[in-house]
């Protein structure tokens, strides 16, 4: 025999079911999927201590490039990216590129109030985008 629920079970039902969802979705290990970048085809979180040498670079050339110390700069965002040519991201109008993919990283500093972007490829130091 089937038992009809009636509307206040049912409603318990569905905010059960959406509570489980929502802890559930989203998330995983690695916090929320970022964005994924103009000039990437994947991105994903990086730890900044994978890049130390690569973030200390992008940090003293921004110091240097703006004007202020090297403490007035922050790192706001890394993301390990695929780019998706040789441009890294960052295309120069009237250049070719190597048309494979690429793996690198993005950088996201803050200095005085303004976000700036340096795209690298792995193993390679880092250069500000200025798009």
């Amino acid at each position: 025999m089937i038992r009809r629920t009636g509307a206040p079970t049912r409603l318990v039902l569905v905010l059960s079911c959406a509570a489980v969802l929502a802890a559930c979705g989203g998330d995983d290990a690695n916090g929320p999927t970022p964005a994924v970048p103009e000039g990437a085809v994947e991105a994903s979180l990086l730890s900044l201590d994978a890049v130390t040498a690569e973030v200390e670079a992008a940090i003293a050339d921004a110091a240097v490039r703006f004007d202020v110390a090297e403490s007035e700069v922050a790192v706001a965002g890394a993301l390990r990216v695929v780019w998706s040519d040789g441009s890294i991201g960052c295309p120069e109008e009237d250049t070719m590129y190597t048309q494979a993919l690429v793996d690198g990283y993005l950088l996201t500093l803050e200095v005085g109030g303004q976000r700036v972007a340096y795209h690298g490829e792995n193993g390679q130091a880092p250069f500000l985008c200025e798009r």
